[in-house]
């Protein structure tokens, strides 16, 4: 046999074997492991995501991973249909509000070991409550990656005008109830001969999330023990008067104007509540000063709603895409801060700790929330349940129902919703 000849057995033979390498360090010939990952991060959000997937992917030259965004309003829909069909992605994205729902279907999988074992993410580095939401009996089923409260967004210049500063003369946020209406007050500006104001001091964003982050302050909830419906509460029924009430005092711009997170964005609306993810559309502005911190005490107590993204993994994967998986997950987790500077605030402690994160004047200030925060009940009818909430505080803020008379009938409704649930996946209910 000629040299040329022994040369090309050689590397055929070391190719078999798989031992010759690029430069980076790919096994040449071995197949890299695929993996989709979807979820609903269309905006700055996505853009985010997509820098801290590329850094892994070159981080991790025998993983490919490819990132699908689609928009929440019809993710859940997409994701329940292809992986009850086998077609869907290994890794995903639930929220932790949406998890009885999508774990009821049975395609989520335990993710134990990534609490455990090598590489372990020690679960002593999330809040007990934040855990709580991915446990399911004995099982795990998600990593929590973040966690978005509701909190206050402030236009400095405007709090500024209004006098609401601090001992350094900076712009600041009333912290309750009086200071709150005074703010509201300090900060409209109707020109002279005018009817209408050309600066609102405060502005309802999204209704339903406005309602939801005041109803724990007055200690309201959504379900009794038992899980019946109970939305008629007299806590929920405070918590919608006072916005129903800014409604009726003129004290927030009509639904027709269309002023809410927008007329913020357009500084015309000095304050919005709303969440530590809206950070990403104000970072696209240049010429808007702001402010974030938690919601004022309004209420009873100290309390916001908030919710987190969880990573989640399909069941019946491979070895070797379930050890990708894991990997992936992990080094996400790690990596939340580049994450927390879309308009997030991690969920490990150990990130929150970090100077980088205590940098992020509206992320820090949003986590101070975390000891108080609530998340939406735990139902698999939640989706419903938000439709009833919604739509009651609209009949209430428009002014055609009282609080009381709205919440009684999205009670009504709820409790027909939840029976209906329990009756079709009973044993021998409909399918």
């Amino acid at each position: 046999m000629n040299l040329k000849a022994v040369f090309g057995t050689m590397c055929a033979f070391c190719l078999i074997l798989g031992i010759i390498r690029s430069n980076d360090g790919l096994v040449v010939g071995r197949k890299k492991v695929e993996l989709d990952f979807w979820n609903g991060w269309t905006g700055p959000d996505g853009t985010a995501m997509l820098k801290v997937i590329r850094k892994f992917n070159l981080e991790n030259p025998d993983i490919e991973v490819s990132m699908q965004r689609i928009e929440w309003a019809t993710y859940y829909n997409k994701l329940m249909v292809a992986e009850l069909n086998q077609r869907g992605p290994e890794l995903f994205v639930v929220h932790a509000s949406t998890l009885p729902r999508m774990f009821r279907a049975g395609f989520i999988s335990d993710v134990a070991d990534l609490y455990g074992g090598a590489g372990a993410i020690p679960e002593s580095d999330f809040d007990s409550y934040v855990l709580d939401q991915v446990k399911f009996g004995h099982k795990m089923v998600g990593l929590p990656l973040d966690i978005h409260p509701q909190g206050l967004y402030g236009n400095s210049e405007l709090l500024k005008k209004a006098g609401f500063v601090d001992a350094k003369g900076n712009a600041r946020l009333p912290v309750n109830r009086e200071e709150f209406m005074r703010a509201v007050r300090g900060t409209m500006k109707t020109p002279k001969g005018e009817s209408t104001p050309s600066i609102w001091g405060f502005a309802l964003t999204n209704w339903q999330n406005n309602f939801m982050s005041l109803l724990p302050q007055f200690g309201g909830h959504y379900l009794t023990p038992d899980g019946r419906a109970d939305l008629a509460n007299p806590g929920n029924i405070a918590a919608l008067t006072f916005l129903a009430d800014l409604a009726k005092q003129k004290l927030v711009p009509p639904p027709e104007n269309a002023l809410g997170w927008v007329g913020y964005r357009q500084q015309k609306v000095a304050m919005v509540m709303d969440g530590v993810y809206m950070l990403g559309d104000l970072l696209r502005l240049d010429d808007m000063k702001y402010i974030g911190g938690p919601i004022p005490l309004i209420g009873d107590h100290p309390a916001t709603m908030a919710d987190s993204h969880v990573l989640c993994i399909k069941t019946g994967l491979s070895s070797e895409k379930r050890e990708a998986s894991e990997r992936f997950i992990r080094y996400l987790s790690a990596h939340s801060i580049d994450w927390a500077a879309a308009g997030q605030v991690p969920a490990r402690k150990s990130v929150r700790a970090t100077d980088a994160f205590r940098k992020m004047q509206v992320q820090y200030a949003f986590s101070k929330q975390i000891p108080f925060m609530v998340y939406p009940p735990r139902t698999t009818v939640l989706f419903e349940l938000g439709f009833e909430l919604n739509h009651a505080a609209e009949m209430a803020i428009r002014g055609d129902e009282t609080p009381t008379q709205a919440l009684k009938a999205a009670n009504e409704n709820l409790q027909k919703i939840l029976d209906r649930d329990k009756r079709d996946t009973s044993p021998g209910g409909p399918s």
